[in-house]
């Protein structure tokens, strides 16, 4: 008897699912960490901006200015507003992307114990045989003498 060959093969393959889970949540978190990156930068640009707004509101000012400041105050709101959705969306997509990780893992430890379970029921048959034998040259050599 010797060690079956789709064992190794499927503990490959479970290993391989296991990087590529990995890799895909590597990206869904770096993904997260840059949209949480570009929100804080824009609400540091609205702060900015409103900031700006109230220095300007304290001096004369044409009405084409207040247009602006609160045109673009609003566009900034929007696109925080948007990114603050795509987060929300990354970090679901990140946490599926753990659980398929913790599902591949969870396969591939399966398959390592069956890959270890196989060479171990080898080594024990070919130890059976082994003292099989030993005992039926020893029952020979008991024969031979008597």
């Amino acid at each position: 008897m010797k060690q079956r060959a789709a064992w190794p093969l499927l503990a490959n393959k479970a290993k391989e699912k296991c990087d590529e889970a990995l890799l895909g949540l590597k990206k869904a978190r770096d993904r997260v960490t840059h949209l949480e990156q570009s929100r804080q930068r824009m609400a540091l640009l609205y702060d900015d901006y409103v900031t700006r707004s109230r220095a300007a509101e304290k001096r004369s000012h044409t009405m084409s200015e207040t247009l602006n400041f609160r045109g673009f105050m609003q566009q900034l709101q929007a696109l925080i507003s948007r990114v603050d959705l795509d987060l929300n969306e990354a970090r679901h997509a990140a946490e599926v992307a753990r659980l398929v990780l913790k599902g591949a893992e969870q396969k591939r430890i399966q398959m390592q114990s069956l890959v270890e379970q196989d060479v171990k029921n080898v080594r024990e048959f070919h130890r059976k045989r082994e003292q099989k034998e030993m005992d039926a040259v020893g029952i020979t050599l008991y024969n031979l003498k008597n």
